[in-house]
């Protein structure tokens, strides 16, 4: 493994760079170091201390693991997260196609890493759980999935045809997690396999595939199904909020919100007001953080003059509003603001596993947890890696370059390489010795002249001659030029595309699902191995 600092990217933000580079200057923002032991044992003692109700969550765990159909291998992380004295380490994402690029997988394995860790460090029960972010409702999102196809990369895009489905994005407004999928599916998983070469594991990723991403199947179901073979049966436990016992667990929450929003809208405002003196702001203040499921889709819940109201318009009053909560929970679902409060009500959460996007978030919620009054757990960041294969490997040795490189313009690259690398100016030389053979043929000429004037013009034949000759070495030699020009093009296109396809960090585009068919169905298991729970830089996994 070689650790590249995220300084030495251009894509990752300041924040998050500071965050893995420069900690104390983001501090006040967190409640612990994610690096000190003890600040991890202090989050697990403060998590297993106010915990939920234990018996509730391990039968919405058993019940919705028997309807992802691996109940039995989850049984063993359900008993222990039932043990009050455990906590959970939990990551989410949402429910990208055919199991999300590689950066889902890299946050599942940091999961698992860390509570191995903090199993290590307290002698406490630690639980994995990956929570499905199925209830957003940008479809277009997390309907494709990235490959490599030759030196390109391709898209695999599912797009149902029915006009009621979510393919229309933000217009169906509903969770995507509850999408039940439509034939049309069926020609994405064709198109995986037409984009996969042949090896010994093809047809065995394929019929997963298949077998998940059933018509009829949902997504949320799907996902989960390719998940867990990739990552290896039991050893993440998978939590869907789009729940209602999770929903009735939450409630108390949802109700503080309602009654009490404009105290949590200005603490936000307050944080933001603070962070922006030198960093971005993720998240703005809305007139509440949640969301009401009606017959019109998922509706975000704003503050109309004098009562509240729907995105789209429909009145409801506070009363109303809290009766439907106490009546029907499963109603309502928490927008980016109030999705970490409801996971750690229901969780015993002592560390989340976060991406770069998301410890911004995070920097922004202390208060709010406060607020809440839940823990606040330790925001850990996710490992951060690139798959470097063998072949693109030795090309970045023999140019002498690094991945960071690889986000500049490749036709600049190119010409940097280039120019790097050439030892002379052709065109240059060329006209100097051109210069040089004129020189020499019009100083013999007085020589000739002087013995037989008829052979002057031989002189200029021969010079001329010679001149022709020297003009198709020169062609030769620049065509040699071009060919060598243009292996290193195909060799830095090869690259490029490898580790960032369509100029995006690898990790963020291209499925895992892509290296299970070329180096097999062990990838989970090697990554667990390989990773370093060290993710204060972005790594490099040679395989």
């Amino acid at each position: 493994m070689n650790p590249i600092p995220f300084s030495s990217f251009e894509s990752f933000s300041r924040l998050f760079k500071d965050y893995t580079e420069d900690f104390e200057k983001l501090a006040p923002f967190f409640n612990g170091d994610y690096r000190s032991d003890e600040d991890l044992i202090r989050a697990c003692e403060r998590a297993a201390a106010k915990h939920p109700n234990r018996s509730q969550l391990a039968e919405i765990l058993t019940r919705q693991a028997a309807n992802f159909d691996i109940a039995e291998s989850s049984a063993k992380l359900v008993e222990k997260i039932s043990n009050p004295s455990s906590v959970a380490v939990v990551t989410g994402q949402q429910l990208g196609l055919f199991g999300g690029p590689l950066y889902t997988l890299f946050k599942s394995v940091t999961a698992i890493q860390l509570a191995a860790r903090l199993e290590q460090l307290t002698g406490q029960p630690a639980v994995p759980v990956f929570w499905l972010e199925g209830e957003d409702h940008d479809f277009q999102e997390i309907a494709s999935a990235g490959f490599l196809s030759g030196d390109e990369a391709k898209k695999v895009v599912y797009n149902p045809a029915s006009p009621a489905s979510p393919a229309d994005g933000d217009s169906a407004m509903t969770a995507v997690g509850r999408h039940m999928l439509t034939p049309e599916i069926t020609a994405a998983v064709e198109d995986v396999e037409n984009l996969l070469q042949p090896t010994d594991f093809r047809d065995e990723l394929i019929s997963l595939l298949r077998s998940a991403y059933a018509s009829e199947n949902s997504m949320l179901k799907a996902f989960v199904t390719v998940m867990d073979a990739i990552i290896g049966p039991g050893r993440i436990l998978f939590l869907s909020p789009d729940d209602p016992g999770l929903k009735s667990m939450a409630s108390p929450l949802f109700a503080k919100e309602i009654e009490d929003f404009s105290t949590s809208s200005s603490l936000l405002e307050s944080v933001n007001a603070d962070l922006e003196k030198d960093y971005h702001v993720q998240v703005r203040t809305n007139p509440t953080n949640l969301f009401l499921h009606t017959d019109a889709g998922r509706m975000a819940i704003d503050m109309g003059n004098e009562e509240f109201q729907t995105r789209d318009g429909q009145g409801v009053s506070r009363d109303r509003l809290m009766e439907r909560l106490k009546e029907s929970p499963q109603d309502f679902s928490p927008n980016v603001v109030m999705r970490p409060l409801m996971q750690d009500t229901v969780l015993p959460t002592a560390a989340y596993v976060a991406g770069p996007g998301e410890v911004a978030y995070f920097a922004q919620f202390k208060a709010l947890y406060e607020w809440a009054d839940i823990p606040m757990p330790i925001i850990y960041p996710r490992a951060s890696a690139t798959l470097l294969e063998k072949r693109v490997g030795k090309i970045l040795e023999r140019q002498d370059l690094s991945i960071p490189d690889f986000e500049e313009q490749l036709e600049r690259l190119f010409g940097r390489v280039v120019l790097d690398h050439m030892e002379v100016d052709l065109d240059s030389e060329f006209k100097s010795a051109s210069a040089s053979l004129h020189k020499a043929v019009n100083e013999i000429k007085p020589v000739i002249e002087k013995i037989d004037r008829s052979l002057v013009k031989s002189a200029d034949a021969t010079r001329a001659a010679f001149m022709k000759e020297w003009s198709r070495l020169q062609s030769r030699v620049e065509k040699a030029e071009k060919l060598q020009h243009d292996v290193v093009r195909t060799q830095l296109n090869r690259a490029s595309t490898s580790l960032f396809p369509f100029g995006i960090l690898q990790e963020r585009v291209l499925s895992p699902l892509y290296f299970l068919n070329k180096y097999g169905p062990d990838l989970g298991q090697t990554l667990i191995q390989h990773l370093d729970l060290n993710t204060t830089a972005h790594q490099v996994i040679e395989i």
